[in-house]
């Protein structure tokens, strides 16, 4: 089991957790410098804000005994339902488990 922040930008609204893109907080000032904020008013979606949230999960044993870590393989998720190929194998071997996407920081030298 582990807890750590998650991050959402979204508008002035609040809104139930339901099935919703979280993200680091280096993810979400990606978001908001290459899609939101842009060279015209009013802002995409008209976020406003950057909501942080305190999340403890634990994933499965099965996942664990294979990837040897906490995190499964990323898939992107929309309207609750999976929309890359493979899900379903991943569901069935693992259960439904918290993916990561790692980034890529090479750009940064390091």
């Amino acid at each position: 089991e582990m807890s750590f922040y998650m991050y959402r930008a979204q508008d002035d609204e609040d809104y139930p957790l339901d099935s919703d893109n979280l993200g680091s907080l280096e993810a979400v000032m990606w978001y908001l410098h290459n899609e939101v904020v842009r060279l015209s008013c009013p802002r995409h979606y008209n976020i406003s804000r950057i909501v942080r949230y305190n999340v403890t999960m634990r994933n499965t044993p099965e996942l664990f005994a294979v990837r040897g870590g906490q995190f499964g393989q990323y898939v992107a998720v929309d309207k609750g339902r999976c929309t890359v190929p493979g899900c379903d194998q991943i569901w069935q071997d693992y259960g439904y488990i918290v993916g990561c996407q790692n980034e890529d920081h090479s750009f940064y030298g390091q």
